[in-house]
C-alpha cells in the first residue's frame, strides 16, 4: 500500500510539473530569443555564408573541401530550427498574450523551415558542385521574392509582442535599438 500511494504522489507531481507555465525569462527565451538561430535567414546573408563554406585555397592545404560542406551547414540549421520549433510547441502557456507570442514564434519557424529544406539546400548543392552563378542567383531572387515579404511581417510580429510581452514582465532585453 506504501508502494502504491509514493507512485500516485510521484505521477501526480511529475504531471504537476510537466503542466505548469514556464517563467516569463524561460518562454521569451524559446520564443523570442531563439529567433535569433535564423536571423541570418535573409538571402544575401545566408547564400554568402553558404558559397564562404566552398571557398578553397590554393596555399593552404587545410582549406581542401571534400565537396558536401555547404550541404552539412543547411543540414545542421534545418536540425537546430525543428528543434527550437519542437521546443516552442511543447511550451504550456495560459495567458492571451503569451498564446499569441507562441504562435506568432511557430508560424515565423514553420516559415523558414521549408526554405531551408528545399531553397537552400539547392542552392547549397549548387555551391558544392560549383554551379553557375545565375542558376544560384535564380533560387536567392525566388526567396526574397516569393517568401522573404511573409517572413519579414511574421518576424515583425513577433518582435512586437515580444517587446511587449517583456515589458509586461518586467524583463531586462537590449532590443539594440
Amino acid at each position: 500500500m506504501k508502494h502504491l500511494l509514493f507512485i500516485i504522489f510521484m505521477s501526480m507531481s511529475l504531471l504537476f510539473t510537466a503542466c505548469q507555465s514556464p517563467s516569463p525569462e524561460t518562454f521569451f527565451g524559446k520564443v523570442v530569443l531563439n529567433t535569433n538561430l535564423v536571423a541570418d535567414f535573409a538571402p544575401e546573408r545566408y547564400g554568402k555564408h553558404l558559397e564562404q563554406e566552398t571557398l578553397e585555397f590554393p596555399d593552404i592545404p587545410s582549406s581542401k573541401k571534400v565537396g558536401d560542406e555547404a550541404q552539412k551547414s543547411v543540414e545542421i540549421k534545418i536540425q537546430v530550427v525543428e528543434k527550437a520549433l519542437k521546443d516552442i510547441k511543447e511550451l504550456n502557456v495560459s495567458d492571451e498574450d503569451a498564446k499569441a507570442l507562441k504562435e506568432q514564434s511557430i508560424a515565423l519557424f514553420e516559415k523558414v523551415l521549408p526554405v531551408y529544406q528545399n531553397e537552400y539546400t539547392a542552392y547549397a548543392k549548387l555551391c558544392d558542385s560549383k554551379g553557375s552563378a545565375e542558376e544560384k542567383q535564380a533560387i536567392l531572387q525566388k526567396i526574397d521574392n516569393e517568401q522573404m515579404p511573409a517572413i519579414h511581417t511574421v518576424f515583425d510580429n513577433v518582435y512586437a509582442l515580444g517587446k511587449a510581452y517583456a515589458e509586461k514582465h518586467n524583463l531586462n532585453v537590449n532590443w539594440g535599438n
